[in-house]
């Protein structure tokens, strides 16, 4: 790494910091809460006069899915008639959005379930404006934030897709709450909670240290193109599809544990390959102390991966490949029995520590007796639903659409006026990922026949990503697909070296690529980004016919 490069690879990370950060969500929402329980079930509003309610707006607390009877107050009859006796609130911490269209001085909101928790009330007429009652008193903390409100519901100002999940558990674990999600191991919404620690239980919060990964993670790949292709330029290049890949950007702006994962799991083929070229120079046979760094790194890498997303395991299976593969064809007899030793601390003992102290915080979904078992039993508990899970969504796809960007997932999609929306789809960037499926195919063949080692690094390390997918029977979506594009990537990389070395406007062809490559990023940055769109435009951003990025 030269001076130029650290300048390159800071260029591409400053530029991503602006990207991820624009935007991202905002920095407040409503954190006080009432709790409504089976002793404290009624909620009784006085708006002081008849006026017209149109809507009822809540920002729902930790527990999804609540029920409530809505009823006015007759006061010709003398008694309460119910409005809705079933009314449901389904996403936390978001806002939740009833209509009910009624004229009423008296509102009365019913718990249906156990318990309750509600952040705020927000009450709206016809007109849109707010509506406050008069005994808000009696509620403080369902009316102490409503400047929060939001003109328009987006994923500005509430959870969006699987945060309703990882984001939610995050939080559990910060106060210490019955774990709701629990089909993940728990590295990754420890992660999380540091975001919102740091700035609160709010959009920006819950997704910062996505934002934090989805920098750090274009530094890593640009210190292993560096190391694989010693080109600063090509470096840059690699550098630079990741930067500005659209699944990438979309990763890092959601609090989901996608991101983490695949940090972890690049890093650990990075060490792994490090290991890998430590010999140059050196005499066969020999197993000098500096080898065991970069496995050290590497299987602590693999470990916190694991503990973050059981695709980790995935991972793994490549590295061992790899070990065995260069450890075998380069030490003998003691050597390689103290390396494997040594890898067994860190790519057995090491994982097995991490994953399970990341059990830590989990509270109460299940008995157990101590952090082992707690371990154990949610160990299970994942394999169970994993192996078990039947379910179908319009968004799912399987493992052979995935290269081919043939259904993008549709995280959010709300409606800011009239004719513009606020979306968010999961899809990779055409031109980086379509381009990719050539470099992939040609790898293959620089291994298969030209005995490039590299080249078989590359493909060992993108078929470990991608091949156990392939016997999976649960639905599946396009994001599964994340950390093999890490590798696709590399393997462009490597490619844009061969033309480079053997072209002479190679270095050309491969610029004015990027510049394709950046302006396609730009061209769907609205509907992967959350901004503000006209439909219209939308729809024409439909290069398949499967492709629904806003509605």
């Amino acid at each position: 790494m030269s001076k130029k490069d650290y300048i390159c690879m800071s260029a591409l990370m400053m530029i991503f910091t602006i990207m991820v950060f624009f935007r991202l969500g905002n920095s407040y929402a409503p954190e006080t809460f009432y709790t409504a329980s089976a002793d404290n079930r009624d909620i009784v509003l006085d708006f002081g006069d008849y006026v017209d309610i149109s809507d009822i707006n809540v920002f729902l607390g930790n527990l999804n899915t609540r029920t409530f009877s809505i009823s006015v107050f007759n006061e010709v009859k003398g008694n309460w008639e119910v409005i809705n006796g079933e009314a449901a609130f389904e996403s936390v911490f978001a806002w939740n959005n009833l209509p009910i269209q009624y004229n009423t001085r008296y509102l009365g909101i019913v718990s249906l379930d156990e318990s309750s928790v509600l952040h705020e009330f927000v009450f709206t007429g016809p007109d849109g404006a707010i509506v406050t009652p008069v005994n808000t008193a009696e509620y403080p903390e369902l009316f102490d934030e409503q400047e929060m409100f939001p003109d328009n519901k987006t994923y500005m100002s509430g959870t969006m897709f699987d945060e309703v999940y990882h984001g939610r558990t995050a939080y559990e674990f910060i106060h210490g709450l019955t774990t709701y999600e629990t089909t993940h191991p728990h590295f990754g919404k420890i992660l999380i909670s540091l975001g919102i620690q740091i700035f609160g239980m709010t959009p920006f919060g819950w997704r910062f240290m996505s934002a934090i990964f989805g920098i750090l993670i274009i530094g890593v790949m640009y210190v292993f193109a560096k190391k694989l292709f010693g080109s600063t330029f090509i470096a840059t290049a690699t550098a630079g599809l990741l930067t500005f890949d659209c699944m990438h950007y979309t990763l890092s702006r959601i609090a989901t544990i996608d991101i983490f994962a695949a940090f972890f799991i690049l890093l650990m083929y990075y060490f792994m390959y490090e290991y890998m070229v430590k010999d140059y120079g050196r005499q066969k046979g020999t197993a000098p102390k500096e080898f065991l760094l970069p496995l050290a790194l590497s299987g602590l890498s693999m470990a916190f991966g694991i503990a973050t997303k059981w695709t980790g395991v995935y991972a793994g299976i490549g590295l061992a490949v790899l070990l065995f593969w260069y450890t075998l064809s380069h030490f003998r007899g003691k050597d390689t029995f103290r390396l494997y030793g040594f890898c067994c601390i860190f790519f057995v003992v090491a994982p097995l520590l991490i994953y399970t102290l990341c059990f830590i915080p989990v509270v109460g979904y299940t008995e157990y007796n101590g952090l082992i078992d707690k371990t154990i039993r949610g160990s299970l508990s994942m394999f169970d639903y994993h192996a078990n899970l039947v379910a179908e969504h319009y968004y799912s796809s399987p493992f052979y659409e995935w290269p081919v960007i043939w259904m993008p997932l549709l995280y959010a999609n709300d409606a800011v006026s009239a004719t513009k929306v606020s979306a968010v789809s999961c899809m990779g960037n055409p031109a980086i990922w379509w381009v990719g499926i050539p470099c992939v195919l040609f790898l293959i063949y620089q291994w298969l026949f030209k005995k490039d080692k590299k080249a078989g690094f590359l493909c060992i390390a993108y078929a470990a990503q991608y091949i156990p997918w392939m016997s999976i029977g649960r639905i599946t979506f396009i994001y599964h697909y994340f950390p093999a594009i890490l590798f696709v990537m590399l393997m462009m990389g490597y490619t844009m070296n061969y033309i480079n070395e053997r072209f002479k406007y190679g270095k050309r062809a491969i610029t004015v690529y990027l510049g394709i490559a950046l302006l396609v990023f730009f061209l769907f940055f609205p509907v992967v980004s959350g901004y503000p769109i006209s439909q219209e435009w939308g729809y024409k951003l439909r290069w398949l016919k499967d492709w629904i990025i806003v509605l």
